[in-house]
Formats: C-alpha cells, structure tokens, sequence
C-alpha cells in the first residue's frame, strides 16, 4: 500500500514524523510519501528517523479574494455558529486575526459581517464551504496538485493538519480522483475553532470526547467515518533511548541536582500576552524563602515564542532559573520564496522529554504541558490570576474555552489564584504530590485514548484497514 501524508507545515513533524508511526506503517509494508511544505533541513531531521520515506513538494498556493473571503467568511461564520450551539461566547475569542493593510481590514471586516449574517443558517454556512472547494478547484494549484497525485497514485491522502489552506487544493484533487482521504485533527482544542478546511472520508481524532465534539458540531459528518485512535504525541516518554539520567540533564544544563525543580513552559504570545510578568511573580515569591528552601525554575518557552520579552526576568534572576530553550529551527528558503519555515530538530524531543522527567511540577496558563507532566504522574499548576490590571486580556477568558470544559468536575489541577499563592501551591506539588490536582490521570485518559504508548500501532492498524476496504 502507498501513503501519501500531507506535511503542509512544520508543526506536526514532531508528533507524526518524529514517532514510531511511520516505523508502524512501514512494517505493514507501506511505501510512505511526504506531501510537504518544509525545509531540507527539517527533511534531513526526518530522514535520522525513517530513510525510507520519498518527498514530493507541494505546489504553491495563493488564494484569490474570493475564495479567502468564503473561508474566512465560513470560519467567522462557524465560531458565531459553534457558540451559540454551545452556549459558550468564548468560542468567538479563537478570531484572533489583527489585519494592518487596507486590503485586510476590507476582507476580514466584510467576513466577519457576512459570516455573522450567514451563521443564522447551517445550510448557508455549509453552501458557503462548498463554494470555496469549487473555486479551488479553478486554481493552477489544484490542477498541479491532480497531475501530481495521479502520478504519485497513493492508495490513500492523510492530511496531517486540517486546518491548513494550502493543503485544500490537494484534498479536493484526492476526492476527484476518487482517493482515499483522511484527516488527523492535530490537537485537543482544534474542533470548537471553526477551520476543518475539507470533508475527507475519514477522521482521527484523541478521544471519544472528541468524536462526540466533532459529530455535534459538524452534523454532515457520520460517526462511522470518525475514528478514536490517540495521538502519537506522547510516546516519546515511553522510550528508554530519549531519558538522560537526572545527573546528566542537569549537569550538561547547569542545574542544580540537589534542587527541587520548577518547570515554567511559557505560552505563545497572544494566548499568554503577561507570561514574563507570572514568571516574575513566581521568582520574587522564591526570593522570600531561605536560599536553602528555594527551588530552581526550569524554564522552557513556548517553541514559536521569540520575543525578548522574558530577557530582562532572565537577567534579573539568574540566581533562580535556568532557561533550556527549544529546539525549534526557522529558515528561509530566499531561492523559490521569501516564507519562514519553522520545525522542530530531532533534539528537541530529547529536551522535552527529560525536562518533564526531572522536573517536579509544571506551571502555565491552560498548558498542554499538564498533559505531559500527567504521564509521569506529576502536576501542574495553572495560573489564574491577572498579572496586570486595566487590560483587555483577561484570565477569565482562557479557562472558559471549550477545550477547558473536558476538566469540568475533576481535580485535575492545582490553581494559583493570587501571587502570594505560588509558595503555598508548589510546596503541596514537591512534598505531597498526591495531594493537588489528584485526578489529573483520569483527566488525561479522558483527553486520549488509553494506552499512550499503542497509538502509533493503532494509527497504523487503521489506515491499513482504510487502504484496504472498498471505497
């Protein structure tokens, strides 16, 4: 059987490329073929995994306004659909899109007005998708990408990211070409954010939870084509090859053996504007305790966060953390386009893995990260507290997304509600780590599908079966 995945950015290189799912395949004789949008370099750090693989460039892909205004006009439409469908307004707040130009504020202020207009109707809102997909189909994208495929001719189309554009002409050629298509939906708070850019004939999802989100907010979509089948994403932490001694991590990072240890992972920018404030918060709460009762911070920013907007904390408290940066690589290829092209090196994983291992606790603001301490049984707690006073961004808003509703009723957990209660909570985490956010294994067996580590092998159980039932 032949695979085509498509790799339409470098964000999903970690989770799928860099697991054994593409081990799994190959072992089921697949020939795997990589539909891509990424760097060389990104292509050399896959080929350290798996040197079986073949790649193949995506074509590039420029909407015209009228197909991005039926996008973005659907998408706007979705998230005024989904909330109220919901009841929860904060679903709005994923339409984060700032344009600059007098062209963007034109498209994206006639989207947001019409998408408005059209969410009173489902049937408007699904006229409006299939619009887009007929005048994608006009594109010299979508007749490249048809010529391509034929040539390819895989036995089945799995897109690794739903939600990016510039895999749409090629999802709609696969379906032209009567192909077996498929989707990932890449992570936990995608389905309520309104940019599933196709309708393939397969769906696999984390959960059941997620299964029942996406059928309820997508009706067209049959429950049987959707499938739980985990992630791959968590795998890593099974795997004796990635785990560095405690000794070794910290001595080749420059800390403290003999230290408790506090992660801090940071969030992106415009989910978490004040991270650098709460990082400060939290070092001048350890600098009111004796320098022998003071935990290290371990400090490991949000990977596509390159600010300098933690620098001066940094600097200030060198004393109190060390920053181990990811290993994320943005590039620009100046010889066929002026884009950045952003990817996670193989190293990475090594880093992340061991920093979860040989901390004691993880702090955020609604992290990921809480999932990933939760395999090694450790906890997390989540900032909930305004850092600043007078803006417009708000704590509140964060833990009313959808995504956050999966927690409700568990003690998953533990929240600092206030500065001065960031000595209190960690204390609970290093001594009694039993005691806070208790439930936070029954929070993330309820996120993915149970046993982490047998993911990949069900993935690739599934997409066998797919290549091999009749269309």
């Amino acid at each position: 059987m032949k695979i085509l995945m498509l790799v339409p950015d470098g964000v999903g290189v970690r989770n799928y490329l860099y697991s054994e799912l593409t081990k799994e395949l190959i072992n089921r004789n697949a020939e795997i073929c990589l539909y891509h949008k990424i760097s060389k370099n990104a292509i050399n750090e896959i080929r350290k995994i798996n040197d079986e693989i073949e790649f193949y460039e995506i074509p590039d892909f420029t909407e015209k306004a009228i197909p991005r205004f039926l996008r973005e006009s659907s998408a706007y439409g979705r998230l005024k659909y989904f909330s109220r469908k919901l009841k929860n307004p904060s679903i709005l707040k994923f339409w984060i899109i700032k344009p600059k130009t007098f062209k963007q504020k034109a498209l994206y202020g006639s989207a947001v007005f019409f998408g408005r207009f059209f969410s009173k109707w489902y049937s408007v809102l699904r006229f409006l998708e299939n619009k887009y997909e007929a005048e994608i189909k006009k594109s010299g994208s979508y007749q490249k990408a048809k010529n391509e495929l034929q040539q390819i001719n895989p036995d089945i189309v799995i897109n690794l990211h739903q939600r990016a554009s510039i895999t749409a002409p090629i999802m709609s050629a696969a379906k032209e070409l009567n192909m077996k298509t498929a989707t990932f939906i890449f992570s936990w708070d995608n389905i309520p954010k309104g940019r599933l850019i196709s309708r393939p004939d397969s769906y696999l999802v984390w959960s059941d939870l997620m299964k029942k989100d996406l059928c309820f907010l997508y009706p067209e979509i049959n429950e049987a084509s959707v499938f739980v089948v985990g992630s791959p994403q968590f795998e890593f932490y099974f795997k004796s090859e990635y785990k560095l001694s405690k000794d070794d991590f910290f001595n080749k990072y420059g800390l403290n053996t003999s230290k408790k240890t506090i992660c801090f992972s940071g969030d992106d920018i415009s989910s978490s504007p004040f991270d650098q404030v709460y990082l400060r918060d939290l070092c001048e709460q350890i600098l009111t305790l004796k320098e022998e009762e003071r935990p290290q911070i371990l400090f490991r920013r949000c990977p596509v966060d390159f600010s300098d907007r933690f620098d001066q904390v940094l600097d200030d408290h060198k004393e109190l953390i060390v920053e181990i940066k990811p290993d994320w690589r943005v590039e620009k290829e100046t010889d066929k386009q002026s884009f950045s092209l952003i990817y996670p090196s193989l190293n990475d994983v090594y880093l992340l893995v061991n920093t979860c291992l040989h901390s004691d606790l993880v702090i955020n603001l609604g992290s990921t990260m809480a999932h990933d301490f939760a395999v090694f049984n450790k906890p997390c707690l989540y900032l909930n507290y305004n850092p600043v006073r007078n803006s417009d961004w708000k704590v509140e808003d964060i833990y009313e997304f959808q995504h956050f509703k999966s927690m409700d009723g568990l003690n998953a957990v533990g929240w600092v509600n206030s500065k001065e209660e960031f000595i209190d909570k960690v204390f609970k985490c290093i001594n009694n780590p039993d005691e806070i956010a208790v439930e936070r294994n029954l929070w993330l067996e309820k996120i993915i599908k149970h046993p982490l580590e047998g993911n990949s092998k069900e993935i690739a159980n599934l997409i066998a079966n797919l290549c091999t039932s009749a269309s």
